[in-house]
């Protein structure tokens, strides 16, 4: 349950709200429903990770390819080991992982934060 509320709260908030928006939906969440540590730490993180790929993967369709061609055109002048890489793969996966981390730990934040006040 919490990987749903998750997802749509931060799908809403962000459509509004910069992109951290996803750290305190997560702390709250965690805080308030987790059973445990690891519970929520893989639950924020799922979300995260599902909704901005999903996220990203349409705006990538809808533009044809374009984002990504700029996005990696733009990384590969500088780290040229991303030049032997498929764009796409490498892409979804840096993101995803920022994402995850910064959701998956601010909810195992939230629920030990929960757990002081036992």
């Amino acid at each position: 349950m919490n990987y749903i509320i998750i997802l749509i709260v931060s799908a809403i908030a962000q459509y509004f709200l910069p992109w951290w928006v996803i750290a305190p939906i997560s702390f709250a969440v965690g805080a308030w429903r987790s059973d445990s540590s690891k519970a929520a730490y893989f639950a924020a993180a799922g979300a995260i990770a599902t909704l901005w790929v999903a996220y990203a993967a349409y705006l990538n369709i809808s533009s044809g390819g374009l984002m990504l061609e700029k996005i990696g055109a733009l990384f590969a002048e500088s780290l040229k080991f991303l030049k032997n890489m498929p764009l796409t793969i490498t892409f979804f996966a840096i993101m995803a992982i920022i994402g995850s981390q910064v959701a998956g730990l601010s909810a195992t934040a939230g629920y030990h934060f929960r757990q002081l006040f036992k």
